[in-house]
């Protein structure tokens, strides 16, 4: 191993800080439970584990062991240092070395010990996590899975999960429990569909807005001989194609013209195309077209223009700072466990983190 490598896995194993710092990014115990939370998640899922520890696999609480997750934690904070070393520009053969080392390996497994030690919590509220969403899959509680009735009464080998603390179950029928998700989960789902109604309202302004700011900058740009090759054809379909986005882009910027001069060749255009055209309907079309400027050249004065566009800018920050805050709100309620929107529903995890721990 080349000497400045050396030094740096010297280092990054001389002491339990530094390594947690570097590899896993955290500092205080906040940010040690949110990986372990993310780790967690990952090893409940795990093809390997996931028939012993994941209620959505096992086929009877009898199979739940945990037994294998200590070294899955080794092997997810293995595999975190080897991508480390290989942003670190670490050759094939120094992270080789590493791996097989068994002093970084003893060094390892003692610190995924001290986190199985101190947030073994956090892993069993994953497993009960699973166990909602076992219930959550079932379209009514008849065709609740066995391993729920299990969880409830008990098996052969094991009691009940829900014995509080020596204090009775905290569910008795399965009927319960698949309620009690389902109004968990329709609680959820409606809180989400509130910040996605406002999202959705919020990005149709920010579109506006940013449409009419985009208008106002192209309008300023605009010379008296652009204005002379717009034709009457042009004119009517920016009024009449509503469904075509550049259309409507362009009648959004000739409505932000300051300029009688530029608005009067507009207004001619629009009469004479009227006066000449032969389907009445046209007509119609293109005096509404000359009235529709006509209102533009009394309004757009240069102050009223600076105004609208400063308006359109500030509003336009507000809505985005406020279309951020609704997506991390959602983003939010979306990673909530079910336990959160159910006070029953929080003892039965309760109770569950308890009686998992004591198997």
């Amino acid at each position: 191993m080349a000497n400045r490598s050396k030094v740096y896995i010297d280092r990054l194993f001389s002491d339990k800080k530094i390594f947690e710092e570097e590899v896993l990014q955290v500092k205080c115990d906040e940010d040690r439970r949110e990986v372990m939370s993310l780790v967690c998640e990952e090893i409940c899922n795990d093809n390997k584990l996931a028939a012993s520890i994941n209620f959505l696999k096992i086929k009877s609480i009898d199979d739940l062991d945990f037994s294998g997750v200590h070294i899955a934690l080794v092997q997810v904070l293995v595999g975190e240092l080897l991508s480390l070393l290989k942003e670190k520009r670490f050759t094939h053969v120094e992270v080789e070395n590493v791996r097989k080392d068994k002093a970084c390996l003893k060094f390892i497994y003692e610190l995924a010990q001290s986190y199985m030690q101190r947030f073994s919590s956090v892993l069993f509220k994953e497993v009960v996590n699973t166990f909602f969403d076992l219930i959550s899959i079932a379209g009514k509680a008849e065709k609740l899975s066995p391993v729920v009735i299990e969880v409830i009464n008990g098996s052969k080998k094991r009691p009940s999960l829900l014995e509080l603390h020596g204090h009775g179950k905290v569910l008795h029928k399965k009927e319960q429990a698949w309620m009690r998700v389902k109004q968990a989960k329709d609680d959820k789902n409606r809180q989400v569909q509130t910040h996605q109604i406002e999202t959705v309202r919020l990005v149709r302004r920010i579109d506006q807005l940013k449409l009419h700011i985009s208008a106002i900058v192209a309008a300023r740009a605009l010379s008296m001989s652009e204005m002379k090759k717009i034709t009457p054809k042009l004119l009517l379909d920016m009024f009449t194609d509503e469904d075509n986005i550049q259309l409507h882009t362009k009648k959004t910027m000739f409505s932000y013209i300051v300029g009688a001069d530029m608005y009067q060749i507009l207004i001619e255009m629009a009469k004479k195309a009227a006066s000449q055209s032969k389907i009445s309907a046209e007509k119609e079309d293109y005096k509404h077209i000359a009235d529709f400027f006509n209102k533009c050249k009394s309004v757009n004065t240069k102050s009223f223009i600076d105004t609208r566009f400063d308006e359109y800018k500030h509003e336009l920050e507000l809505k985005s700072k406020r279309y951020r805050q609704e997506r991390l709100k959602m983003k939010s309620i979306r990673e909530r466990p079910l336990d959160s929107f159910d006070v029953t529903l929080k003892k039965v995890k309760e109770a569950m983190v308890y009686n998992l721990q004591n198997l």
